[in-house]
C-alpha cells in the first residue's frame, strides 16, 4: 500500500536527518491521501514521546522539519511520478512506544 510506503520514506528522512536517539522514538502517521491527476496531496503526523523532541524534528525556523519534508517528498515524487504537496505535523505524545494501545492505534499488530 502507498501509505504504507509514504510512511517508510518520511521515517527515513527523520534518520537522515536527525542524530541521537530520536529517530528511535518517531513513527509516522499518514492522516489523508488526495490523489489527482497531476499532485498528490499528503498530510502525515510525526509522533515523538516527548516536547523536547518535537522541538529537535522541527529545528530552529523550522529547518530540520523542512529538510525531513524536501528529502521524503522527493522520494515519493520519485515512485509515483508526479509533484506532491507534503504537509507534516509534530504531535508529543508520551509513552506511546510503551503503550499497547498507542502502539496498535498507530498501526502495529499484536
Amino acid at each position: 500500500m502507498l501509505r504504507d510506503i509514504y510512511k517508510e520514506f518520511i521515517r527515513e528522512a527523520i534518520f537522515d536527518n536527525i542524530s541521537d536517539e530520536i529517530p528511535y522514538e518517531t513513527d509516522v502517521l499518514i492522516d489523508k491521501v488526495e490523489e489527482g491527476k497531476t499532485l498528490e496531496k499528503i498530510r502525515a503526523t510525526i509522533i515523538v514521546e516527548k516536547q523536547t523532541q518535537k522541538g529537535i524534528i522541527i529545528g530552529k525556523g523550522g529547518a530540520a522539519i523542512k529538510r525531513i519534508g524536501k528529502d521524503s517528498r522527493l522520494q515519493i515524487e520519485n515512485l509515483i511520478g508526479k509533484k506532491v504537496f507534503l504537509d507534516l505535523f509534530v504531535s508529543v505524545k508520551k509513552g506511546w512506544t510503551n503503550d499497547k494501545q498507542s502502539l496498535e492505534d498507530i498501526g502495529y499488530k499484536f
